[in-house]
């Protein structure tokens, strides 16, 4: 006969497979939504926008266009000059003047703005010595003709000037050498810092005009760089920041040609 104090053991309901489902089921439900909560809370990250310059400087009137620019949804451009953009890549475009000039780029993508700043330089070329490597001997330059005789050795001077409110402004002369013949050029005049360009830059300005002084009648000019007919090269070497300009009409036997030598100097 049993005690009557013995505890009765309760019989337990087995796990079905059902349940197991069920909990695999919810454990699901659970990482996904502690998954979209995190999605939700974490910020898109928008990279910072880049372009290139392609150049250590540039001149005055000179393209400048920029590359390798990031791709974003927008775009807006500040060029530091008063103009603006909006193309991804702008249009090449210049500065009118020397100076160091902010770039600022502004992307927008997914509704957030991002920007990144860079400078363009801007050089001023400065003339600094002049060659007279072929005159003219008679007035061929001032309208004469070009097959009358011979004027002589000229007594030579450089002249340089500008035009302003319809007059010309002489801004250097030199000393004057005399009674130069054929074998002794190219000749060299050494100037100070004469800038190159103007309002609207042409290489070709300010004026190097080479006359031959007279004492009994007006000065002669024998040679200069605007020379109608003539033939024009600009070379400028941006590692050595030193270029030069030629001008010339004829032949160094019986024509008009200079050079004019000149520096970059950046801000």
């Amino acid at each position: 006969m049993l005690s009557s104090g013995l505890c009765t053991v309760r019989k337990q309901n087995p796990v079905t497979p059902s349940d197991n489902m069920r909990k695999q089921l919810l454990a699901a439900v659970a990482a996904l939504a502690l998954f979209a909560s995190c999605k939700k809370d974490d910020p898109v990250v928008i990279p910072t926008p880049e372009f290139t310059i392609p150049e250590e400087f540039y001149t005055v009137w000179e393209g400048v266009a920029f590359k390798d620019v990031s791709q974003a949804d927008a775009y807006k451009w500040d060029f530091g000059n008063g103009e603006t953009s909006t193309s991804r890549i702008p249009d090449m475009f210049s500065y009118k003047k020397p100076g160091s000039y902010t770039v600022k780029l502004t992307t927008y993508t997914n509704g957030q703005a991002k920007t990144v700043i860079k400078v363009v330089k801007v050089a001023q070329l400065y003339a600094y010595e002049v060659q007279l490597r072929s005159y003219l001997e008679n007035y061929a330059l001032e309208g004469g003709d070009i097959s009358a005789p011979s004027e002589g050795n000229p007594d030579v001077y450089l002249q340089v000037s500008t035009y302003e409110n319809n007059a010309e402004q002489v801004i250097y002369r030199s000393d004057t050498k005399y009674n130069i013949s054929r074998d002794q050029l190219p000749m060299t005049f050494v100037v100070d810092r004469i800038p190159i360009g103007g309002e609207f830059w042409s290489y070709n300005y300010p004026y190097f005009n080479f006359y031959d002084q007279n004492e009994n009648k007006a000065d002669r000019l024998i040679a200069h760089n605007y020379v109608g007919g003539g033939s024009s090269r600009f070379h400028l070497d941006k590692e050595t920041k030193e270029g030069y300009y030629t001008h010339q009409r004829g032949t160094d036997d019986w024509g008009s040609h200079l050079v004019v030598k000149f520096k970059a100097e950046l801000p």
